[in-house]
């Protein structure tokens, strides 16, 4: 008698639909499966079963007769795992029940619920009202979905209503304005979860900040009163201003109470009132300036900085390229003289912009002005017919060094004499310190091309396989240089992957060498630089394992996959895909 195999299929219906622009996308119910090939079913999804004598042949729809009402199509109805049965297993040979009895199951992962997706603001400054939320610059926006059973198949996502597009890496937006953002998941058998929208405001523009002079100011010098009063106007036109700080002639920054200036401390002269608002995402308006001359009689004296200078706080860097200049002012008589005087040195007449001593460290500047009517402050006697008028005094530290320097390497590094090799991962690291007017900024040069990177961290190379030369430079805050310089040997080269069999083969099948089952398989990896570390394997989709010896245990009468990767030193990869045939 002939034997027929009985195969069984299940189907279902399925609907498609079109996407239209500016509209959820929509997805069809389908089957799914895994990379383990479990069968996952749309829960909402018909199932109808069918048997069949072979995977191709003929089906016959298979009806309940007992239960035909909740038959053809029939749904699942657990979430998660569910399972179509047989009562009693049998063998495939004998055709006869196995002893002991087993029941005979089919799995399937019913599915019946769509994902869930959540948003992820970056940690930007932010201010949120009652019906507005405002976010800072460099705001970025993250997706992330679950699904319980069968898994994320696409996260969409619609920006002020454009089309749904796929979200593969996070939303960077960088440009100021409302913004509405809508997004949503599905699931691998096309459960759709309902879009969440969410709308919110960036704002990237700094406040405003206007200054308002009331009272006496002769506009040609800005020279003003005791009486005159200065005031602040900021705006923002999204966030709001959050504060306004001032500061006058280089003093501790004051928060602005909406009230005049205060003047009464200053002295006769010039001044400088610095200025700027920052609104309620912390933009930060540049820097506002307004000078003045403060009119209290008597002549003043200011100095200029001629080149490099740096100033921190009320300490003053120049560098032996800086020249001081004085200038003496008088709103009455006129000036007459100009004297100063350098680390305690006699006072003599200014003439000219000059150069501090070339000597490193802290140099004194005394200087002060004698008007035509002899104004004076009071003081000691100086032996002269005149006394001591009112000094200016500037603290000056000249630098003369640059920074000092120092590299590291950071991550892969092989080290062969005096060379030391690095992958194209490796990372350099560049230390400069300086103790004087501090470290401005480093740079650096590969294989002497004359245009200077800038480093702001450990960087990687991007150069071909071979020796090349770093050289880096660290400049202060006055423009001096320091250089170093280093060699690295480049290997960007995966080892080069070898294998042979333990015996010839004994054929071809497909173009695929033919080996029989009792062939092993040796691997050799060789690197030209830094030599190899490891080498891993995996046969036939199998977990990959350490490579130690010898590889056996091929299945037989198919072809066998067997996917290898070896490793150098610095972990550089090259992966090998063999396939062969064994009988």
């Amino acid at each position: 008698m002939e034997i027929k195999k009985l195969l069984l299929f299940v189907t279902s219906l399925v609907m498609y639909t079109t996407i239209a622009a500016q509209e959820m996308p929509k997805y069809e119910m389908q089957p799914y499966r895994d990379s383990i090939n479990k069968l996952y079913w749309n829960k909402h999804q018909e199932v109808f079963i069918s048997l069949s004598t072979t995977k191709d042949g003929k089906k016959e729809n298979l009806e309940s007769e007992i239960s035909s009402e909740y038959d053809n199509p029939f749904f699942f109805d657990t979430e998660g795992l569910n399972f179509i049965r047989s009562h009693w297993a049998v063998d495939k040979n004998t055709k006869k029940p196995i002893v002991p009895q087993k029941e005979l199951l089919w799995e399937v992962y019913a599915d019946g619920k769509a994902p869930f997706t959540k948003s992820s603001f970056s940690a930007v400054p932010k201010f949120f009202t009652s019906d507005k939320q405002i976010y800072g610059k460099d705001l970025t926006i993250a997706l992330s979905a679950k699904d319980a059973v069968s898994g994320v198949q696409i996260t969409n996502y619609s920006l002020n209503g454009a089309a749904y597009i796929q979200y593969n890496k996070p939303i960077i937006l960088d440009k100021e304005g409302k913004y509405s953002l809508k997004y949503f998941s599905v699931d691998n058998v096309g459960n759709i979860e309902e879009f969440t929208g969410k709308t919110f405001y960036i704002d990237i523009t700094p406040p405003v900040t206007n200054s308002t002079i009331s009272g006496v100011n002769i506009e040609k010098g800005n020279i003003i009163s005791l009486q005159t009063k200065i005031y602040f106007n900021p705006t923002d036109e999204v966030s709001g201003v959050a504060k306004t700080f001032y500061s006058v002639d280089g003093g501790k920054q004051i928060l602005y109470n909406g009230k005049n200036i205060s003047l009464i401390a200053l002295k006769d002269g010039e001044h400088i009132i610095k200025f700027y608002s920052v609104d309620k995402v912390q933009n930060k308006e540049d820097v506002q300036i307004f000078e003045f001359y403060l009119d209290r009689t008597a002549p003043i004296t200011a100095s200029d900085i001629l080149g490099d200078r740096f100033i921190v706080g009320e300490q003053i860097y120049f560098s032996g390229r800086t020249k001081l200049k004085l200038t003496a002012v008088d709103n009455k008589s006129g000036v007459k003289d100009v004297l100063y005087s350098v680390d305690g040195g006699g006072f003599i007449p200014y003439a000219d912009p000059f150069y501090l001593p070339s000597k490193q460290g802290l140099h004194i500047v005394k200087y002060y002005a004698i008007d035509n009517t002899q104004n004076v402050t009071k003081g000691e006697d100086l032996g002269t017919n005149y006394k001591e008028f009112k000094l200016n005094v500037d603290k000056i530290y000249v630098d003369l060094t640059g920074p000092s320097l120092n590299h590291s390497i950071l991550g892969n590094k092989f080290y062969a004499r005096d060379t030391v090799f690095i992958g194209p991962k490796t990372k350099i690291k560049l230390v400069a310190k300086d103790g004087e007017s501090g470290l401005n900024y480093i740079s650096y040069s590969i294989d002497n091309i004359q245009k200077e990177t800038k480093y702001d961290e450990p960087f990687s190379v991007d150069v071909s396989s071979g020796l090349h030369k770093i050289e880096y430079f660290g400049y202060d805050n006055v423009n001096n240089r320091n250089v170093g310089q280093f060699l690295i040997f480049m290997d960007n080269e995966g080892p080069v992957i070898n294998y042979k069999f333990s015996i010839v083969n004994i054929g071809k099948q497909n173009g695929l060498e033919v080996y029989p089952s009792y062939a092993s398989m040796f691997i050799t990896i060789q690197d030209q630089l830094t030599g190899v570390t490891k080498i891993y394997y995996s046969l036939n989709g199998k977990p990959e394992v350490l490579y130690r010896n010898y590889i056996k245990g091929f299945q037989k009468n198919k072809v066998n996959t067997l996917k290898v990767r070896a490793f150098d030193k610095l972990n550089n990869i090259t992966i090998m895909e063999i396939k062969f045939y064994i009988k």
